[in-house]
């Protein structure tokens, strides 16, 4: 099992990151307004997440499957998350675990695996820190998202438009990187036109990493006054070598969210 929750807390540190890439085919790029709308989510990105401090009650659920896509065994925890300055920490209220229709409190164990991926993370961290490396979640939207200024031209881009509930008017941007590369990630954004917040996230690798089949998120991110923050992400993972193989989602949703700092 920790191997698993140290997957699924690695994914979340990259979204804190966002991921899935519908197949579709690219349309017609619409220059110049291209370059407004990359401009503009930019400098709403770099204003948006500028908070010091961010918690949220969250609820967890954690669900294995196998090959053929069956569900095995299912966990949910439910916590309160606190983000300072790009460090997670987070209380553990409840942990349950069902399987073949018996649920199991996994409470004391849960809180006692997260307490040592969160001081194994501060240890990494502080490695990098040592090595001049980017504080940890300084690199989350930089690695992920293709809108910077310096990163654009590895990717092709293309618009449409789309129409939410309540009509408002709504612009779908996918960018898809020029190169297949595992550090190179496609994505489906979801953008409303008139204040440039993103709405929704879909990415995954151009490339999956050695031995992983599948790999994806997506986030749903809403607006708090003058910032962003998630509501929901959800992960997949589908890798392994011989008989080690890890098929699980993750799925996160945030309430009581609050931002200071």
């Amino acid at each position: 099992m920790n191997s698993l929750l140290s997957i699924g807390a690695s994914l979340r540190r990259i979204g804190a990151a966002f991921l899935i890439l519908a197949v579709v085919p690219l349309w017609p790029q619409p220059a110049p307004d291209l370059q407004t709308l990359l401009d503009g989510v930019e400098a709403r990105l770099a204003a948006a997440f500028t908070y010091k401090l961010w918690t949220a009650d969250s609820t967890t659920t954690i669900t294995e499957f196998d090959r053929k896509g069956v569900t095995g065994k299912t966990t949910r925890v439910t916590k309160f998350v606190r983000m300072r300055e790009g460090e997670r920490d987070e209380d553990i209220l409840k942990a349950v675990e069902t399987e073949d229709g018996r649920t199991t409190d996994i409470t004391a164990k849960y809180a006692e695996d997260s307490r040592a991926r969160r001081e194994k993370e501060r240890q990494r961290r502080a490695r990098s820190r040592g090595k001049g490396g980017r504080r940890s979640g300084a690199f989350d939207l930089d690695e992920i998202m293709p809108f910077a200024s310096a990163k654009r031209a590895a990717f092709d881009f293309a618009v449409r438009t789309a129409t939410a509930d309540g009509g408002r008017s709504l612009v779908i941007l996918e960018a898809r990187a020029k190169v297949r590369d595992s550090k190179m990630w496609n994505g489906v954004y979801t953008i409303d036109p008139a204040t440039f917040d993103i709405i929704k996230a879909e990415v995954r690798p151009s490339k999956n990493p050695t031995f992983v089949k599948e790999l994806w998120a997506e986030a749903d991110i809403e607006a708090t006054g003058p910032h962003l923050v998630l509501s929901r992400t959800r992960f997949k993972i589908d890798a392994g070598f011989l008989i080690k193989h890890v098929r699980m989602i993750v799925e996160d949703t945030y309430t009581n969210i609050r931002v200071g700092g």
